[in-house]
């Protein structure tokens, strides 16, 4: 058929579009912008926190002291025990993989809160429903008029999606501070593995303390046999009286007695070191050996007290912590705006009434709709404010706590520097008293063998000897063990990771059997990087 000119000259009409429909696209433009950009609650910034210029003892420590600190600052003690044995507790140690694993959680957390920045709600929905109506409903047939209610069937297939658009930022605030939850759980991570590392060395320190204590302990038993031989010569050859030879045997059983003590915690320190490998109590001597106690070179880098804000992960993890409570304060504030969405239904539906067939679904059963909804909080009886004050007194908390954190920062380096330089101090005296103290003792025996001097002389030369020997070795503990305190004070030793990973190759086999975990430790950039941090990788 061939239309008239007439009407190929005039066109056609076509269908008259309804206004509101011509502006929808429009509108639904401008709310994306606008939410885009709108986002309401506090950006947070670290808080200023006052810090002193140097160090208290910087005089004393020289100018080494404002040197950076070493991240690897175990090997100043140039141990190669040590070194294996901080090696193995990185890779074993189960607290550190604990933190560890709370990465990944916070990673996962992560995921959620930016699958909240899309269309909350996308599922494919179906179902079949038979229905038999109520003979009362305000549609049903009245008596009387001949027509039924039968029952029937109806088929629904379709696509059902519901977006709440981020109008104020109350899902990008969620998105920082999950983001800031897994800074944290990184900077957490790094705490551990300094304190895994200085209480390994700590450890270490104590359990070769306590092996020259030991050591001393048993050369002093020997002394003191020698002692009472001569003494009891002395007495069997009547030179002397029968107290001397009970005041010899007196001093050596108090100084045998002393031996299972030391044994005892030597074990303990063996135990201890056990634990932190992450290996059941067992016998490390094999792997110890003997050994002195570690000692460092002179010349202590310290750096500058400022450089605790940046190395010390605690003190980041704090930072992270107020500025993750920072943007809950900011998903609080987003209650009081209204909930603007945009929702929808593209799909088949029929039913079985009357001359319709279910059969038709397909054929002549597609449905539609969909537009934007707005929901506003009215009367919520102070519900929502009540709840921003909460958030906001939390986050005063958290700006409280990083300011506290800092603080305990700079009193633990100090307080390590003074334990320190008093460790070095006292070391020097006792290194002078106990080689006095053994000339004594010689000169004593020698007097006595002689019959210038009674046992008493040499009972007190014996006894000084083994208590200034014992204190020189606990002193010399000491030394390492507050240097040890200084350097996991100043937050040094994260950045040296675990050779295989955070997270044992084993472990990971096992979770992947249980769940998808897609890009796990040996893929990096897990943490996000940004400013100072640098995260594991994990």
């Amino acid at each position: 058929m061939t239309l008239p000119a007439r009407t190929l000259a005039l066109g056609t009409q076509a269908p008259a579009v309804p206004a509101a429909s011509r502006c929808l696209p429009l509108l639904l433009l401008l709310l994306f912008m606008l939410s885009a950009c709108a986002k309401v609650g506090p950006d947070f910034s670290a808080p200023d926190t006052a810090m002193p210029t140097g160090w208290q003892d910087a005089a004393v420590l020289g100018a080494t002291a404002t040197r950076e600190v070493s991240e690897e600052w175990w090997r100043t003690f140039d141990d190669a025990t040590l070194n294996g044995l901080l090696a193995e507790a990185r890779g074993g140690n189960l607290s550190l993989q604990v933190t560890a694993l709370r990465v990944l959680e916070a990673r996962a957390r992560l995921g959620v809160a930016v699958g909240n920045l899309y269309p909350q709600r996308q599922q494919a929905t179906g179902g079949l429903t038979w229905t038999h109506p109520s003979d009362r409903t305000p549609t049903a047939p009245q008596p009387g008029t001949g027509r039924g209610n039968p029952d029937y069937v109806q088929t629904s297939v379709g696509l059902d999606a519901a977006w709440e658009l981020d109008f104020w930022g109350k899902y990008r605030r969620g998105v920082e501070a999950a983001d800031a939850d897994l800074r944290a759980a990184a900077a957490d991570y790094e705490a551990a593995m300094v304190a895994v590392t200085a209480n390994v060395a700590q450890s270490y320190v104590l359990y070769r303390t306590l092996q020259q204590q030991l050591a001393i302990a048993d050369n002093n038993v020997a002394i003191q046999r020698e002692s009472l031989r001569i003494a009891t010569a002395r007495f069997n050859y009547g030179a002397t009286s029968e107290r001397d030879m009970r005041q010899a045997l007196s001093l050596l059983r108090d100084t045998e007695a002393s031996i299972p003590s030391l044994a005892h915690s030597l074990r303990e320190a063996r135990n201890a070191l056990c634990v932190l490998l992450g290996k059941p109590p067992q016998d490390l001597a094999a792997m110890l050996g003997t050994a002195p106690i570690p000692t460092a070179p002179a010349g202590l880098a310290l750096g500058i007290p400022a450089d605790l804000l940046r190395r010390r992960p605690d003190v980041r993890k704090a930072e992270y912590a107020a500025a993750g409570q920072c943007a809950r304060l900011g998903v609080a504030k987003a209650d009081f705006y209204p909930s603007i969405s945009l929702g929808g239904f593209v799909g088949f539906t029929a039913s079985n009434v009357g001359a319709f067939s279910t059969g038709d679904t397909f054929s002549h059963g597609f449905t539609a709709y969909g537009g934007p909804g707005l929901t506003l909080p009215l009367f919520n009886y102070g519900r929502i404010a009540n709840n921003v004050r909460a958030q906001d007194a939390r986050f005063q908390q958290a700006l409280t706590a990083y300011r506290e954190t800092v603080l305990s920062a700079l009193r633990e380096t100090e307080d390590g520097i003074d334990r320190y330089l008093n460790a070095q101090g006292r070391a020097a005296l006792l290194t002078e008293s106990a080689a006095d103290a053994a000339r004594s003792l010689e000169l004593a025996m020698v007097q006595y063998q002689e019959g210038s001097t009674d046992f008493t002389t040499v009972l007190t030369a014996a006894r000084d000897l083994s208590t200034r020997q014992d204190a020189l070795a606990q002193a010399s503990g000491e030394i390492s063990q507050s240097l040890v305190a200084v350097f996991k004070a100043l937050g040094g030793g994260w950045r040296t990771l675990p050779e295989n990973g955070p997270i044992p190759l084993e472990t990971q086999r096992e979770m992947r059997a249980r769940t998808d975990w897609g890009a796990l430790p040996e893929e990096h950039g897990a943490v996000p990087a940004g400013g100072d941090v640098r995260p594991p990788d994990i």
